[in-house]
């Protein structure tokens, strides 16, 4: 009987490891499995400034979806699930690819901390994803670029409010 209590904690405890951590197999079935989809091929963000500027960020995935969080000043506040059009969502990234964004600066500062940051991030089917930080002036098919997605993004907010 004195033995019991603590052989059942440890039976209790090696249950409980077992069951957290998967094993090997599991793992790499549970990666196997996940859909293309799983991670967003473009993410748009509008950094807060000291004013009134938007702040939100729109995180948009290869099938359309749009997780939309909106801070202050967004326009629209809270998070949102969205959908936008698949050829809208190539669209994008065929203008990415015309402004050659892979080729682009990281960061297009103006030097004053006050001003808000556009920030797009470009995730490829193949090769690593690239982030570019606005701050002011940037080359012109950038700025294109950023207020075409910009555009989507509330074209989407504004398709989901009348549904």
């Amino acid at each position: 009987m004195r033995f019991l209590l603590p052989s059942l904690l440890l039976a209790a405890l090696l249950t409980g490891c077992a069951s957290q951590k998967p094993s090997a197999t599991q793992s790499t079935k549970a990666t196997a499995e996940q859909p293309a989809t799983a991670n967003p091929v473009i993410v748009f963000r509008k950094t807060p400034c000291f004013g009134t500027c938007p702040h939100y960020e729109a995180s948009i995935y290869a099938d359309g979806r749009v997780s939309y969080e909106g801070f202050k000043y967004a326009p629209v506040e809270g998070k949102r699930e969205l959908k936008m059009a698949i050829k809208t969502v190539n669209n994008i990234l065929a203008e990415a690819r015309a402004a050659r964004f892979t080729e682009l600066q990281e960061n297009y500062a103006a030097g004053v901390s006050d001003l808000p940051s556009t920030v797009l991030t470009i995730s490829p089917a193949i090769g690593p994803a690239k982030t570019v930080t606005v701050e002011g002036t940037a080359p012109v098919e950038l700025q294109n670029l950023l207020s075409y997605v910009q555009k989507q993004v509330k074209e989407s907010l504004e398709a989901s409010a009348t549904r």
